[in-house]
């Protein structure tokens, strides 16, 4: 009876469904800066040329560049392409980059114009997906990519996921009220730049005017 019991049980401990989760390959050409708004947890290690992130089941996003490396003569060239944010759905996948064979820098330029490139499964099937760019005003030094990426999900790009930060409208902003909530206080002079670039030229002059009688 004993022994009934201890096979039923393996049985059905056998026969329960798995749950994993999404893995994404990488090789060091490509800078993997955010998964759904955070620091991603690389698997592999700074000098390895293989790494790979885990992701959970459903709907996710992430942040990267791409940046190959090619030989000119005896020196090496790298290309850094704009910053891509996309949104893609998978389950129980096993996915990894793919990229065009570029020759050079030069070729590798028209990343940027077009950013060409896939997520393919271990069937070699490609991951449907919708991309972005995530563009700065201002120096590129320092870049707060989490703080950019609140901001970009609030305005609801093609690539946004809901996050529950909300932005203030233009006419409901105040000096007391942030532009984005639950954000870091250094998103300020990013939100600055992005609202003052939507706005027109007549609320531009007015903030313009309202700058100089601080001074």
């Amino acid at each position: 009876m004993y022994k009934k019991v201890l096979l039923t049980g393996l049985a059905l401990t056998l026969a329960a469904p798995s749950f994993a989760d999404v893995t994404l390959d990488f090789s060091d050409h490509v800078d993997l800066l955010l998964v759904n708004g955070e620091k991603p947890n690389i698997e592999g290690g700074f000098f390895s040329s293989d790494k790979k992130v885990t992701l959970p089941d459903g709907e996710n996003q992430i942040v990267f560049r791409y940046i190959p490396t090619f030989k000119n003569g005896k020196d090496r060239e790298q290309y850094t392409s704009n910053v891509v944010i996309s949104k893609f759905t998978a389950t129980d996948a096993e996915l990894q980059f793919e990229f065009p064979k570029y020759r050079n820098v030069k070729d590798a330029e028209r990343f940027d114009k077009s950013p060409d490139w896939k997520l393919i499964d271990s069937n070699k099937t490609s991951i449907n997906f919708v991309q972005d760019t995530l563009v700065h005003h201002g120096m590129q030094i320092g870049r707060d990519f989490e703080a950019e990426a609140v901001r970009y999900n609030a305005t609801q790009g093609i690539a946004a996921v809901s996050t529950g930060v909300v932005l203030a409208a233009p006419e409901q902003a105040s000096t007391t009220a942030p532009a984005v909530k639950n954000a870091d206080a250094s998103t300020a002079e990013e939100m600055l730049h992005f609202w003052y670039s939507k706005a027109d030229p007549k609320t531009q002059q007015r903030f313009k005017d309202y700058i100089n009688k601080q001074k």
